[in-house]
């Protein structure tokens, strides 16, 4: 964090995420002041579109050029279109320029993603990986801050070039895109960092053929790798069912918990903190834990289980509880999910895997904050036990969607759960926990050999 290329890689992902949070806030509210309801249905579906349809080509050029360039590239591009946002006064224009944000977005979060295993050492990785989620969901509240200050400020209306009601958003989007320009900075100090399959580019152009071969190829390994694939499809679908929370967490605290906004905060704070536990917990016993896509399947399965249970409390202490319960799990998931991709998956592949990953997750996730509330509709007058409200109904449902996504993790490596081997994991990590205990009363511990099973 202090010094070297991670470092400057790791505040240049703390920069841009947090720049990236202010324009989600802000873009949502322009749809709303545009179009309320449907303005923001038009904008999030434009943020769908670029990764269900270019996904896997950005996977390719990934694999196909220098990451660093197409991190730098993909910064600057949006730090360039983000302040266009400003002058939209219509939906059209509002898709349009989404739309080219969306696809800037996604060319640099695969190669950025696919730079990490270059950038430390292989008994690192887990560490780094979470410290790189936290840049990337930890600063959620800093840009919300961020843009409820920036709101505080003196309208901008540029002369009167600015439309009407846009003005409350010029220092936002052009804060915004300071921070895209700043992290791009910052990554192209980096060293040059690209594929094993770069040196097989011609040197006169780009061959075709051999781009769609690696397209098709990364296809393939998709859908034939079953490590890959479950881990990919239940990241998916568990963000699909968490997502609803984004959307009905405002509206189940005070209408469902009559709780304030303090209530409110409450909840997503713990929750922030059971994300924060779950990431440095899987990161303390990292050399401990060998069955990677295990652990995601239980992390998973835990997560589904809080949001559930939180569904079904009716105070505001009893929900907070249950959502660290999510955090612990879901900050547990991403991280072994991830890790476990990077390690399973060749350097020459790994852009094509992570972008079929982050194109199906922003999917899910985009897809559960559209359809949540119409989902609340849907279930009005459902009254079974505790789902007495529909808004609970919902995030019951979500919950139960992330539960079966880690089930069926598990379900597919029932022979590991059966494994000799799995019983001595848990113990290495429980003789780990006595160890890190020892040290930290100050106590005289025993060797290593006498602690293990």
């Amino acid at each position: 964090m202090t010094s070297g290329p991670f470092s400057r890689f790791f505040w240049a992902a703390v920069i841009g995420s947090t720049g990236d949070w202010v324009s989600v806030f802000a873009l949502l509210i322009l749809a709303d002041r545009i179009g309320s309801q449907e303005g923001i249905l038009v904008a999030l579906m434009a943020r769908v579109f670029p990764g269900l349809v270019l996904g896997g080509l950005v996977g390719v050029i990934s694999d196909r050029m220098d990451r660093r360039k197409l991190v730098v590239f993909a910064d600057v591009g949006r730090g360039a279109i983000v302040p266009l946002l400003v002058f939209v006064d219509s939906l059209p224009a509002l898709v349009a320029v989404t739309l080219i944000l969306e696809m800037l977005s996604l060319l640099g979060q695969t190669p950025r993603a696919a730079m990490v295993p270059r950038l430390v050492r292989p008994e690192n990785l887990v560490g780094a990986n979470s410290m790189m989620l936290a840049a990337a969901y930890g600063t959620i509240p800093v840009g919300s801050l961020l843009l409820l200050i920036l709101a505080g400020f003196p309208d901008i209306s540029l002369g009167g070039l600015v439309p009407a009601g846009n003005e409350g958003l010029v220092l936002a989007f052009g804060v915004d895109a300071l921070t895209f320009f700043a992290s791009g900075l910052l990554i192209a100090t980096l060293p040059r960092i690209e594929s094993p399959l770069v040196a097989e580019q011609p040197a006169n152009g780009v061959d075709l053929k051999s781009t769609w071969k690696d397209f098709v190829d990364g296809f393939k390994l998709f859908i034939t790798d079953p490590s890959i694939r479950r881990v990919i499809i239940a990241m998916t679908t568990a963000l699909f069912g968490g997502g609803t929370i984004i959307v009905l967490g405002p509206e189940f605290a005070e209408n469902v918990l009559s709780a304030d906004v303090a209530g409110f905060y409450a909840i997503i704070t713990m929750l922030g903190i059971g994300a924060l536990g779950g990431l440095v917990s899987v990161s303390w016993y990292e050399d401990r834990i060998f069955h990677r896509d295990l652990a995601f399947g239980i992390a998973t399965t835990t997560a589904g289980v809080g949001l559930s249970a939180a569904a079904m409390v009716t105070t505001v202490p009893g929900a907070a509880a249950w959502m660290t319960v999510m955090g612990f799990g879901a900050g547990s998931a991403y991280l072994m999910g991830l890790t476990h991709l990077h390690e399973y998956v060749g350097d020459e592949m790994r852009g094509r895997v992570l972008a079929t990953l982050f194109a199906l997750m922003r999917i899910g996730l985009f897809v559960a904050m559209a359809v949540a509330v119409p989902l609340v509709d849907v279930f009005r007058g459902v009254d079974v036990w505790r789902l007495n409200d529909p808004t609970r109904v919902v995030l019951f449902l979500g919950g139960l969607t992330m539960l079966v996504a880690g089930a069926g993790v598990l379900w597919a490596l029932r022979s590991t759960l059966r494994s000799p081997t799995l019983g001595s994991d848990a113990q290495n990590i429980i003789a780990a926990a006595n160890r890190a205990r020892r040290r930290q009363s100050g106590r005289p511990h025993k060797r290593e050999e006498e602690d293990k099973p």
